[in-house]
């Protein structure tokens, strides 16, 4: 959680640099789901490139039902946890203090790392269909 919240600390306040402050804690939230949903596709694209698809039992139906179900919980789950009742404003303050000005490349590595993985994982499916892995 403390991750996640200076995540959104981090987030948040290059949105309001960029001048969005009105939709900044929304934005701010929806930048960390994103990211998750990055790496929950890179993840999935990985698994069907090294494990056959007899061994997994998943059929397209049910992957696109929990990714829409997946999507949503997450939208819906970290509203509650950082935005509900103003709960952003405690975290910005909190974090404010015990992270000021630094700077921090993890803010900037989470969803860096998650675009090269999704990125890998759909580079080397195509090889693997045109049977070159």
């Amino acid at each position: 959680m403390k991750y996640l919240e200076f995540l959104y600390y981090k987030y948040y306040n290059s949105q309001v640099k960029l001048g969005n402050r009105n939709v900044a804690p929304f934005s701010a939230m929806l930048i960390i789901v994103f990211t998750i949903m990055l790496y929950y596709f890179s993840f999935f694209f990985l698994t069907i490139t090294f494990i056959p698809k007899e061994y997994l039992g998943l059929n397209t139906w049910f992957f696109k039902a929990f990714t829409i179900v997946l999507f949503f919980s997450l939208i819906v789950g970290f509203y509650f946890l950082l935005l509900h009742k103003g709960k952003y404003k405690q975290t910005i303050k909190s974090k404010e203090k015990e992270y000021g000005g630094k700077r921090s490349f993890i803010a900037v590595l989470f969803p860096l790392i998650g675009f090269l993985l999704f990125n890998l994982g759909w580079i080397l499916k195509m090889l693997q269909n045109q049977g070159k892995l």
